[in-house]
């Protein structure tokens, strides 16, 4: 119900099983046939869809459906992201790592959606000067996030600071414009498995 109710709300009016005299069917079938009004918005389909989950055990408490990226400022997306990226797996790549495989299905070179200055400069140890080459694994990506966060505030501020500084200006900012479904898609896949119950991960998801 609470599922509908959403999909009410966020529709301005639409039921997600449909019309009738199909809307019954649908309903027993679990069949939310008009899921697809909703996107435009990644984030607030992922949640119905969620909470319309046919087997009533794989919806989510009201607690659950709270900390749904959807329901979670922008900070806490990029908080969530910058502790997923601090996890051992994610830092080696382990492939026998359900989660590391589950994001690395995704064959998009996430490199190719940031400002190739902007990615070189973030990838640089402006300590030595040595660049980092991240892979186009998404894990890669989350380290990159984390990395960033990390030791921004590190970084030395000569003046004038190259042109990429303030394209990025402020990191989880940038990072949410340039990666806008990545909260969704990490939150997904983590809630899906035991990393959720890890103590630097609990409170994102429960």
């Amino acid at each position: 119900v609470a599922g509908m109710v959403a999909f009410y709300i966020v529709t301005k009016g639409e039921h997600p099983f449909g019309e009738e005299p199909d809307r019954l069917r649908n309903l027993l079938d679990g069949n939310p046939v008009y899921l697809d009004k909703l996107k435009k918005d990644p984030a607030a389909k992922n949640l119905i869809s969620w909470m319309l989950s046919h087997v009533p055990k794989d919806r989510p408490s009201a607690q659950e459906a709270l900390k749904h990226p959807y329901l979670q400022s922008k900070e806490k997306q990029f908080e969530m992201l910058c502790k997923v990226g601090n996890q051992s797996e994610i830092k080696t790549g382990d492939v026998k790592s359900n989660v590391v495989r589950q994001l690395n299905s995704d064959t998009k070179d996430w490199r190719s959606l940031m400002n190739a200055d902007v990615l070189k400069y973030l990838s640089t140890d402006p300590s030595n000067g040595r660049t980092f080459r991240y892979k186009p694994l998404w894990t890669d990506c989350l380290r990159l996030i984390r990395n960033i966060n990390e030791h921004w505030q590190d970084r030395p501020r000569p003046k004038p600071q190259p042109e990429a500084f303030y394209l990025v200006g402020d990191p989880q900012e940038y990072f949410l414009n340039v990666f806008p479904n990545l909260p969704v898609v990490v939150h997904e896949i983590i809630r899906s498995c035991d990393w959720k119950e890890r103590s630097d991960l609990q409170k994102y998801f429960s």
